[in-house]
């Protein structure tokens, strides 16, 4: 089995993760470091082990006075034997350098995942390959029919998931795991055994998050570097927020406040978690108590169902079609430029655009819901419930750099990468809660908790239901703040988001 996944760890992180894994050892083994061993299980040319293979050359000379090698030092696993052969030779040329020959590293060309390993080691250092279950059933399938992997398994988890549990086992006690990863496993409902298995086993120790990605080959990442060790001993982690090259946070926090109410990890400042409780202490419902939250239209085939002009022939089916972009801070863009075929299980067909889509009947045919049988070859895939397209609503793209919300009560149809807002009773108004959509508060607070990708927050349904709102209760309070709301549909000020602001901070991150 050959996986397609040689990225390497830049040599810039490497140093760094080589650096702080080997700090703590050097300073307490003396002359024991001939006994340190080190292992990464996916080591490809050896950018991680041979920076560890040097820095321990040089400490013998300064502990003995003369330059030791131990073979027990280092191993590596890899299935790529070119990418071996790379770092053993390597490997040979750094030794010899120091004046040892005729001796190697110890690497075996074969995936770490399947083999029993039985040593302990003081660090387990790494940089794991990222694979989702997805498009890779056959790997993850294989790796189910071990011990290991049935034992560890959890659906929708990444690949890299299997190499943080194995390092955990093949850990000794106090050892150290450096790992370079993606952050998503921080929150992701895939990732809460693995977080739940590393609470109860140890505790971190630092905990870099780069909200962008470390490689040139893979820009979509967001990158994690993170030191765990097999010890409860360890009270404080160092925390390294950065959300691009020049944005950057550094902070301590205890082991127990990185954790929010669902296990998920949150790494907050001190500062900053105090008044995010005040937040969740002096509100009263939470987003989904008040409102319907739904993704737009998946029509399975916008080429054949979306138009960049209005066509008369089908003037009974088109609607007007939007893009997220439409989409800014309390009000919409006025025309649409798109037109689509809103075509859902209640339509009538006429000739004239039963014709049209027939030619089209092959390829409709073949999208999921229609094999299944959920849906008419001619359908939209997902129409959805046509009433979140009409009347009072609150629009949010569902990926944006801050919190743009919009109203309109205009027909608003849009694909799945916008979110429509409905009010759940006449009671809840949308224009209270548009304000505080559009607030510094509500920023604050989804800045922590909600889903981020890189420098964009994610406006998905799951963590929009959980966002705490403060809904005032005195209706002249109330009023005022509809008032201001609505005065910013018809000419955004800011002087006026001002006030709105003031007033949610005074509501919200205030003791009472």
């Amino acid at each position: 089995m050959k996986h397609n996944y040689k990225i390497y760890t830049p040599d810039e992180y490497a140093e760094k993760m080589v650096e702080f894994s080997l700090d703590r050892y050097l300073k307490k083994l003396g002359k024991d470091i001939m006994r340190l061993k080190v292992v990464d299980l996916a080591c490809g040319s050896g950018n991680l082990l041979l920076p560890i293979l040097e820095t321990l050359l040089k400490e013998t000379r300064r502990v003995f006075g003369e330059t030791k090698f131990s073979e027990e030092w280092i191993t590596g696993y890899d299935l790529d034997r070119e990418a071996l052969d790379i770092l053993g030779k390597k490997a040979e040329k750094l030794l010899n350098s120091y004046g040892i020959f005729d001796v190697k590293i110890r690497l075996f060309n074969s995936d770490s995942l399947f083999v029993n390993i039985e040593e302990k080691f003081d660090i387990v250092i790494g940089n794991p390959p990222y694979l989702g279950e997805k498009n890779n059933k056959d790997i993850f399938q294989k790796l189910r029919e071990t011990e290991f992997g049935n034992n560890y398994y959890t659906p929708k988890m990444d690949y890299l998931y299997f190499f943080i549990f194995k390092a955990i086992e093949i850990l000794r006690k106090d050892g150290i795991i450096a790992y370079l990863t993606t952050n998503y496993w921080l929150k992701a409902d895939s990732g809460s055994r693995l977080r739940e298995i590393l609470s109860e086993k140890g505790s971190y120790l630092k905990i870099q998050n780069f909200h962008f990605s470390l490689f040139k080959e893979a820009v979509g990442q967001h990158n994690l570097i993170f030191f765990w060790t097999k010890s409860k001993k360890s009270e404080k982690i160092e925390v390294e927020e950065s959300l691009s090259l020049k944005i950057y946070n550094h902070f301590f926090v205890s082991q127990k406040d990185i954790y929010d109410d669902k296990k998920r990890v949150i790494l907050i400042n001190p500062e900053d978690r105090k008044e995010l409780k005040l937040i969740e202490k002096n509100s009263n419902y939470r987003l989904n108590q008040l409102l319907n939250i739904n993704q737009g239209i998946i029509s399975g085939a916008d080429k054949i169902f979306v138009f960049d002009r209005y066509d008369e022939r089908f003037k009974e089916y088109l609607k007007p079609f939007y893009k997220n972009k439409d989409i800014n801070r309390y009000t919409v863009s006025k025309e649409a430029k798109f037109w689509i075929l809103y075509l859902n299980k209640n339509t009538i067909l006429n000739k004239e655009v039963e014709n049209y889509l027939e030619q089209y009947k092959e390829r409709l045919s073949e999208r999921r819901e229609a094999k299944m049988g959920n849906i008419n070859w001619w359908e939209l895939q997902w129409a959805r419930d046509e009433r979140i397209f009409k009347g009072g609503k609150i629009l949010v793209r569902q990926r944006c750099k801050s919190n743009y919300f919009a109203y309109t009560e205009e027909d608003f149809y849009g694909s799945a990468d916008i979110y429509y807002l409905t009010s759940k009773a006449h009671k809840y108004n949308l224009f209270y809660i548009l304000a505080y959509l559009n607030s510094s508060v509500f920023l604050f607070w989804y800045s922590y908790y909600g889903k981020r990708k890189g420098v964009n927050l994610e406006y998905y349904s799951t963590p929009l239901k959980d966002v705490p709102i403060y809904y005032e209760e005195d209706i002249e309070e109330r009023e005022r703040v509809i008032k201001l709301s609505k005065q910013q549909l018809l000419s955004y000020n800011e002087q006026i988001q001002k006030e709105i602001d003031e007033f949610f901070i005074k509501k919200l991150l205030i003791k009472r």
